[in-house]
Formats: structure tokens, C-alpha cells, sequence
């Protein structure tokens, strides 16, 4: 108990020594460039949270999570880039440093780290990974040790969701928490839309012709809110609206009206912000995860209902009098089809390689397809090839050997969350799981058409997501 209330004393120690020192540092750096003024307050905040993380690692998970999502603001209003991913690998290796020093995590643990289906395949993955160094179709090693380091990253990302959410009362927080910020991340995304990009975030897209191209269509920008891009965005509005409309069918008992109330308000804003984001795989996430969701639980009345409305608003949507709207139109070329350019323009990409695909059964390497590849491998015969799907550039990097056991590993994530779902009893803890069943699902089928899962943001709660799916499995006597 001493040693608890130490930490927390330290804590506060911690916090009033920033406050102390913040007090003579503003006068000083607001006196200086602006650019340089955010990076100096910027570095004094993060180190505080960065002593914090190491002495708490629960606590720094969830702050690892918040850097993570909102990391880009600070670079947009220094416009300037900043190294994003040595910060975040300073906040993991802080925590990771926690976790093992900490006497609670020391514990014997009832996960089978080396009997686990899933976890095995996750090995054999990380084994092919590391065999990929000798790949003798890649022109240089440099964007190996990239990919490698972001793949670690979350590697041990997901093994502190192990250790972090370790029951039943630390997932329902996590999910709170989630929502909590997804909610945040909606509305400022509203606000943007409503009033427009703020100036300083003007001038960033204007300095990155990619960044530009990407935000700016048809004269209209798409909404990126605090994330990084619009498709990180839309795609984790997709799996709020998932996740929310899933726990609105569950009974008064388990969630009360007044919850309801705020569920649906969560939903809406997610709704409106994932139209905004103009992010058509996005728009295709929410039908199919939600339909995996009424097909398990349609003995459900509430669920019922919910997939009346849904569908009912889809179709109101699709074939509604409505012509006047950028958003709306952008929406139904996701389902009925268009004539855009880029579409077709991917199909025919995707029908060039295929020869390639065939004769090179281990891939052309990592980093050596699209940008990256002319970044990394310039003159490789992938580089500026643009994949626009997680599959394609898996069996071009990684050759058809590796897609298999990429699919293997992303059955047996649906295939856990949906077995941890029928052998739940809790109402509220079978709703969780098939939400991330659910998702999951979503994300799957968004690989095909754009890199889902490989973006910061979705990679960080699909790791979280199926850390969880992982505890869970060996957490449900529980429960019961």
C-alpha cells in the first residue's frame, strides 16, 4: 500500500512541478518564434507524460492511445513535420519498461503465450517477417528496418493490451474511453466541417502536395479532424458508429434510457462525421459489420428494430430526392458505382501485376511497392505501383506466402471474437464481443479496397481490439 500511495504522491509531485516551471517558461518562449514555441512546450508537456508512463503503465497506455491519435495537431500548427514515430516509440518502450518493473504484472498470467493458436500464427508471421531481410528482390535494406520497427511497435502494443486489460471491469473502461475520445475526434471533425479548416491547417495541406491531392476533392476538402488523414479518419468513425449501435440494442437493464439517450447522440455525430471524411471504403465498413451483427443476433427485438432503421435509412439515402449534396453523392458512388477515373484506373493497376504476383512466391520485399518503393527501392519494378488494398500489397511485398498466413492470422482474430461470443453469458460482455467481431469484419473487407488496417490510427485499436479478443478467451469463467 506504500508503495501505491508513493507513486501517487509522485504523481501530484510531478504535476505541480510542471505547473511551477510552465509558469516562468511561457513568459520566456512567448517571446519567441511560434513554430519554435510549440515544440518547446510540446517537449516539456510530453516528458512529463512520458515519466508518468514509465511509473504507471496503465495509465500511460491510455495516454500512448491519446498522443497517438491527436500527435498530428501539434505538427499542422508548427508546420513543420515532426518525427511522429520516435515519439511514439519513446511512450512504448517508457511503458513497456513499466510493464515489466511492475510487482502486479509480475503475476503468473493464465494467457498460453506459447500454446495460443493465434499468438502462434502471429510468431510464424513475425518469423517470415525477419526472414524478409534476406529477400534477395529487394534493391536496399533501409525500408526493412522501417516496416520492422512499426511492426514491433505494435507488437508490443498488443502485448500491453494483454497485460492492461486484464478483466472484464478494465475492457468496459477501455471501450468508454475509446468512445470518449472517437466521440471527441467526431466533433471536431463536425466543427470543421461547419466552420472550415482552421488556418493553420490550410497552410499545412497547402505545403504537402500529397497531403493536398488527398484532401482536396472536387473542390471540396474532406474532413481529417485532429487524425492524420481523411481515411484514417473515416475509418474509425465507421467502427464508433459500429460499436455504438451495437450496445444501443442492448436491454434498459443493461444500458438505461438516459445512456440510450447519449448513445445516440455518439452515433449521430460519429454518422455525420464519417460522411464528412468522404472516405467510400469507410461507408462500406458500417453495412457489412453491422450486418455480421444482425445476422448473429437477430432473436434480439431491439436488433431488430436497428436494422429496420438502418436499412431503412440506407435506402432513403441511396434513393432518396436528394442531388444537392457532395456528401450524399459521394456516398452512392460507393455502392452503385461511377465513372470515377480512379476506380477504373485501379482495377487495370491491379490486373498489370499479376504476372508478378505469380512468379514471385516470397513477394518483391518490404517497402518496395508504391511510394514507399520508389522512397526506399527506387528502380524496383513494384516502386510507384500503387496497391490502394492491404491484400495487394501483402502478396506483392510478401509474395502469396505471406498473404496466406496473413489471411490465417485475420480468420483467427473473427474466429476468436465470434466463439467468445456464444460462450459469454454477460449481457453486456457478449455485446462488446460481437462489436469487435463486427468490426473486425469491417476492417477485413475495407483491406480489399484501401490499406485499413495499416493506418496509425486503425492499426492501434485493431491491435487493442484483438489483444482483448486474445484475454478474453481465457477470462470468461469470469464472467459467469
Amino acid at each position: 500500500m506504500l508503495s501505491q500511495q508513493a507513486k501517487k504522491n509522485t504523481v501530484i509531485y510531478l504535476f505541480i512541478l510542471l505547473w511551477v516551471v510552465a509558469v516562468p517558461a511561457i513568459a520566456y518562449v512567448s517571446s519567441m518564434d511560434a513554430k519554435f514555441s510549440i515544440v518547446v512546450f510540446g517537449g516539456i508537456i510530453g516528458l512529463v507524460l512520458a515519466v508518468i508512463s514509465a511509473m504507471n503503465f496503465r495509465l500511460g497506455y491510455y495516454i500512448y492511445i491519446t498522443i497517438s491519435m491527436m500527435v498530428h495537431v501539434p505538427e499542422r500548427m508548427a508546420g513543420t513535420t515532426i518525427p511522429v514515430g520516435v515519439v511514439m516509440d519513446l511512450f512504448l518502450l517508457l511503458m513497456l519498461a513499466g510493464a515489466i518493473f511492475d510487482k502486479k504484472s509480475r503475476e503468473k498470467s493464465n494467457v498460453a503465450y506459447f500454446k495460443d493458436p493465434l499468438l502462434l500464427i502471429l510468431y510464424l508471421y513475425t518469423a517470415y517477417l525477419l526472414i524478409q531481410f534476406f529477400n534477395p528482390n529487394m534493391y536496399s535494406i533501409q525500408g526493412w528496418f522501417i516496416f520492422i520497427r512499426v511492426y514491433i511497435r505494435n507488437f508490443i502494443f498488443l502485448f500491453l493490451t494483454i497485460k492492461v486489460l486484464s478483466d472484464w471491469s478494465q475492457i468496459n473502461k477501455f471501450f468508454k474511453f475509446w468512445l470518449a475520445l472517437s466521440t471527441a475526434a467526431a466533433l471536431y471533425g463536425c466543427l470543421q466541417q461547419a466552420v472550415g479548416l482552421l488556418p493553420f491547417e490550410r497552410a499545412y495541406i497547402a505545403m504537402n502536395p500529397d497531403k493536398f491531392k488527398t484532401v482536396m476533392i472536387q473542390g471540396r476538402a474532406r474532413i481529417f479532424s485532429f487524425m492524420a488523414d481523411p481515411a484514417a479518419f473515416g475509418v474509425l468513425m465507421a467502427c464508433g458508429a459500429i460499436i455504438g449501435t451495437v450496445l444501443l440494442t442492448a436491454s434498459q437493464k443493461i444500458v438505461s434510457y438516459p445512456k440510450k439517450i447519449l448513445l445516440l447522440f455518439i452515433i449521430t455525430v460519429h454518422l455525420l462525421a464519417l460522411g464528412f471524411s468522404g472516405t467510400r471504403t469507410a461507408y462500406v465498413m458500417l453495412p457489412v459489420g453491422l450486418l455480421l451483427f444482425f445476422l448473429v443476433n437477430l432473436h434480439n427485438r431491439n436488433t431488430l428494430i436497428a436494422a429496420a432503421i438502418f436499412t431503412f435509412g440506407m435506402l432513403a439515402i441511396l434513393f432518396g430526392p436528394f442531388y444537392s449534396s457532395p456528401t450524399i453523392i459521394r456516398i452512392r458512388t460507393a455502392f452503385m458505382g461511377s465513372q470515377d477515373e480512379s476506380l477504373s484506373l485501379r482495377d487495370v493497376n491491379r490486373h498489370n501485376i499479376q504476372p508478378y504476383m505469380y512468379t514471385h512466391p516470397i513477394g518483391g520485399g518490404v517497402m518496395t511497392v508504391g511510394n514507399d518503393g520508389d522512397t526506399y527501392n527506387p528502380g524496383h519494378r513494384l516502386a510507384g505501383v500503387q496497391p490502394d488494398s492491404g491484400y495487394l500489397r501483402a502478396v506483392l511485398e510478401l509474395g502469396w506466402v505471406g498473404l496466406i498466413i496473413v489471411c490465417i492470422y485475420t480468420y483467427m482474430g473473427i474466429h476468436y471474437a465470434i466463439k467468445n461470443y456464444f460462450n459469454e453469458e454477460n449481457e453486456l460482455n457478449k455485446l462488446l464481443l460481437i462489436g469487435i467481431a463486427a468490426v473486425m469484419y469491417a476492417i477485413l473487407v475495407a483491406q480489399y479496397a484501401q490499406e485499413a488496417a495499416g493506418l496509425v490510427e486503425s492499426s492501434i485499436f485493431l491491435n487493442a481490439i484483438l489483444g482483448i479478443t486474445i484475454r478474453v478467451r481465457y477470462n470468461l469463467s469470469t464472467s459467469k
